[in-house]
């Protein structure tokens, strides 16, 4: 470790940890980049060799993490805040509890097992890749078998250090620290029943409306990614500390607050609202991580840090649903397409008929397709199926079986492949077990910020049907991003908000957009 240290604090271990997470934030830093890399620009030939270095990082991280002496100096920054609490404000505080948390969920694992969790990550986005286009089930069930069994391992020792109930609980708390399975649990069978009975209500309320005017047009894929970076930007996106890029797999976010990746769904030129969706999903995520007071004496350390995906899906989800999907937004858009597309009074462009594609309600197979209200069914699915698969009571083997039937009897429809079922995702692929449930998480969160929102910006939207994303964006910063981490989500939404994190909120916004006048 470097010998340089920060003067601010007077407790020399506390200085010394926080050097210590500069150097590993520098080694995770390079290795979200060489990985988005990975994604978009390396070529073929390359693959073991960044295969390698992308292992090395992570084991490096942990014995970063790990090694010397880092417990005695959290130790010693511990005793110091019992000594002189006066002289610890609250960013430092959270910022150690960071540090004690970050050093207990490694000194459980290995180098050795660091190393393995990115070889399954990358190895599986590969293969997924592979498997998804030939929709071949039976080509990644080995692998899926070999993630299965090497993710169970580390539930038994994260279970016990947390204490947690189950085995998926210890997983899904490391993706939504603070909440347990009992309350997910609670949060999602309220918004199984009452979606259920909103879904045919929104049906038969849509199905008495004029017909959708279907698109037919060519939308020029370059001119496609010029409107989603102009939106993005908009929105208040700095391209001078990011970057867009495309992907025929699965889109995602990544990098660093000053070097933030988009990898967003390749354009298809004969529907631009897929890949402006993906646009707008991925941008709201950007927007986070830039967003986040990662800079100065906070750069690199955990309090600087975002509150998990339940937080990052939050942002990522209120971009692309709760504000991009307003009338607003399209009366914003229409009046731009028609010179940028070549169009002339195409009637499927108009601001009406693009919120009617997009508000359109009715069960589908395909979880990125899916609407607002239907949404929620694809991660019950993913949801139930990780649980059964953690807890031993289901086998890799089993899970098409158990996706065919739960979405016949939940939903009335099928698969008719791999491909439109259990290989549509690559979460599993890659070692997310405990993330899906983050997706309704971030959708329940989003609609509860939206609602506050609106109140301290009465305006809201008017201002977005002129494409006035300031106050949104300023809202958005003062009150969630430049928090980082320093209290927990349920603290900060209800600081924020009045409230703690309710499926409430997004059981009136829904009804709201699909059931009021």
């Amino acid at each position: 470790m470097s010998n340089e240290v920060p003067t601010q604090h007077p407790c020399h271990a506390y200085r010394s940890l926080m050097e210590r997470h500069r150097n590993v934030g520098r080694l995770a830093a390079i290795a979200e980049i060489i990985s988005r890399d990975f994604l978009t620009a390396m070529p073929e030939g390359a693959y073991m060799n960044r295969l390698d270095q992308i292992s090395y990082l992570h084991k490096r991280i942990h014995n970063d993490i790990v090694c010397g002496d880092a417990q005695r100096e959290l130790e010693e920054a511990q005793d110091h805040v019992e000594a002189h609490g006066g002289l610890w404000d609250n960013w430092d505080r959270a910022n150690l509890q960071g540090m004690v948390d970050i050093f207990r969920s490694h000194s459980i694992q290995t180098p050795e097992t660091m190393e393995e969790s990115a070889r399954i990550a990358n190895e599986g986005r590969r293969l997924h890749r592979e498997v998804l286009k030939k929709g071949d089930w039976s080509a990644g069930v080995p692998h899926l078998k070999r993630v299965v069994d090497f993710t169970r391992k580390m539930a038994e020792k994260k279970a016990r250090w947390r204490g947690s109930a189950t085995l998926y609980e210890a997983l899904v708390q490391d993706y939504s620290p603070g909440l347990d399975l009992k309350t997910i649990w609670k949060w999602f069978n309220q918004l199984d029943r009452e979606l259920l009975q909103m879904l045919p209500l929104v049906m038969e309320r849509q199905s008495q409306r004029s017909k959708i005017v279907e698109m037919t047009g060519s939308f020029d894929p370059k001119a496609q990614m010029w409107l989603n970076r102009a939106l993005i930007e908009m929105l208040g996106f700095d391209f001078d500390r990011g970057s867009l890029h495309e992907t025929s797999h699965s889109p995602v976010e990544g990098g660093t607050p000053d070097d933030t990746r988009l990898v967003i769904k390749t354009a298809d030129s004969s529907n631009f609202l897929d890949s402006l969706k993906s646009a707008l999903h991925e941008g709201g995520h950007g927007l986070y991580t830039q967003g986040l007071p990662a800079k100065g004496e906070w750069a690199y350390q955990p309090v600087a840090k975002d509150l998990g995906t339940m937080m990052h899906e939050s942002q990522a989800l209120f971009v692309e649903m709760i504000l991009g999907r307003t009338p607003e937004f399209f009366k914003f858009l229409a009046p731009r397409l028609e010179g940028l597309f070549h169009t002339i009074r195409d009637p499927s462009l108009t601001a009406e008929n693009l919120f009617r594609i997009k508000t359109k309600v009715a069960p589908t197979l395909n979880r990125r397709k899916a609407d607002e209200v239907t949404y929620f069914f694809h991660i019950f699915l993913r949801f139930q199926i990780e649980c059964d698969l953690i807890e031993g009571k289901i086998e890799v083997e089993d899970i098409p079986a158990y996706w065919t039937e739960w979405m016949h009897n939940k939903l009335g429809i099928m698969p008719q492949n791999h491909a439109e079922g259990v290989l549509q995702d690559v979460h599993w692929f890659v070692g997310k077990f405990g993330y899906f449930q983050s997706y309704t998480l971030g959708h329940m969160v989003a609609a509860q910020i939206f609602e506050k929102m609106r109140t301290d910006i009465p305006q809201i939207f008017e201002k977005i049907e002129r494409g006035d994303f300031r106050q949104v964006q300023y809202w958005l910063h003062k009150n969630i991003y430049s928090k980082g981490s320093l209290m927990p989500a349920d603290a900060l939404l209800k600081d924020v908000t009045g409230y703690k994190p309710s499926p409430d909120f997004l059981i009136s916004h829904l009804e709201n957009r699909y059931l009021s006048d």
